[in-house]
């Protein structure tokens, strides 16, 4: 898809999607980067993801930002290193990556959090 059209998209949604769909994005890295089979798409991934982390940034709360900012950089590092031949530690990090955007924007509750309510 052409950048300008998917930012066009991407824009409108609030910053709990924009986040969503970024978590959405690391799930299927963290599914195709173990196969080399998939390591052109993995890599378009890691470059959209990246960019669609640019993009939420003005949209997200103060808190969240450094946290972004280390996300960006670590997904343009991994971008421009693949692919490697750590394919499992990208599938890993990539997914608790996804499940931590999940949890800032709210999409998910940890067993911790739970527990908590629960007192």
């Amino acid at each position: 898809m052409e950048r300008h059209s998917l930012y066009e998209r991407f824009k409108t949604l609030s910053w709990q999607q924009q986040l969503g769909n970024i978590a959405s994005t690391l799930s299927n890295i963290s599914r195709y980067a173990g196969s080399p089979a998939y390591d052109e798409l993995t890599k378009l991934s890691l470059r959209e993801a990246a960019l669609a982390v640019d993009w939420c940034a003005p949209n997200v709360p103060q808190e969240f930002l450094i946290d972004l900012a280390t996300m960006h950089r670590e997904l343009l590092a991994w971008w421009q290193a693949f692919p490697v031949e750590t394919r499992s530690l990208l599938a890993l990090h990539t997914r608790h990556q996804s499940d931590r955007l999940l949890m800032m924007a709210g999409l998910m509750v940890t067993e911790v959090n739970q527990s908590i309510a629960c007192v």
